[in-house]
């Protein structure tokens, strides 16, 4: 398991794009929406936390070697 403050991968395809619907969400719609996006599709709360609270630890640029 990756120590905590370390980058890593994201757990699974199904979770990174929930994540990465869930910042557009909050970008439009602010936080509130997004956190309930993401506790719907079913993203650990923890996780969709993190993401919504710390923007200072969002990816800046694609990782995938094929975007959505």
């Amino acid at each position: 398991m990756a120590e905590r403050g370390n980058r890593r991968a994201r757990a699974d395809d199904f979770t990174a794009a929930r994540v990465d619907e869930a910042l557009r969400i909050a970008n439009t719609d602010g936080v509130h929406p997004a956190l309930e996006y993401m506790q719907l599709a079913g993203v650990p709360r923890l996780t969709a936390l993190r993401v919504l609270c710390s923007p200072q630890l969002h990816r800046r640029r694609e990782r995938r070697s094929q975007p959505r």
